[in-house]
């Protein structure tokens, strides 16, 4: 499991942008007050990994007090004040490989959600 909301209702609105545009076409179909399972294949969820996003860095480009292990995630900010996280995917000498896919990248994913109520937003 990635993610859970068990205890506290998500609340969205339909085209906010909050949501996948796939998983946000599912729940429009869904019922209220049944437990439905979604899945979404790669292509509709988070994509196809992308090769150029795995970047081979030197242990110099990462702050000091980073620590620097396996599976790390790591931000990086630039100078225009966008961040990209990614994860230390491979650590050889000073040569750290950050994988800046999303974790799901790659994988069909599998939502389980209860639609606890549905309604109108006002015009």
């Amino acid at each position: 499991m990635v993610d859970a909301s068990l205890d506290t209702p998500f609340e969205f609105e339909i085209g906010d942008g909050q949501l996948d545009p796939c998983l946000e076409s599912c729940i429009k179909e869904a019922k209220v007050g049944k437990l439905q399972t979604f899945l979404l294949s790669a292509d509709e969820a988070f994509g196809q990994a992308d090769g150029t996003a795995i970047q081979v860095m030197n242990r110099a480009e990462f702050p000091k007090e980073l620590g620097i292990e396996l599976n790390n995630g790591v931000e990086f900010k630039t100078p225009t004040g966008d961040s990209y996280v990614g994860c230390i995917d491979k650590i050889d000498g000073d040569d750290i490989t950050v994988n800046f896919n999303h974790p799901l990248a790659g994988c069909d994913v599998s939502f389980q959600v209860e639609i606890l109520e549905k309604s109108k937003s006002p015009q």
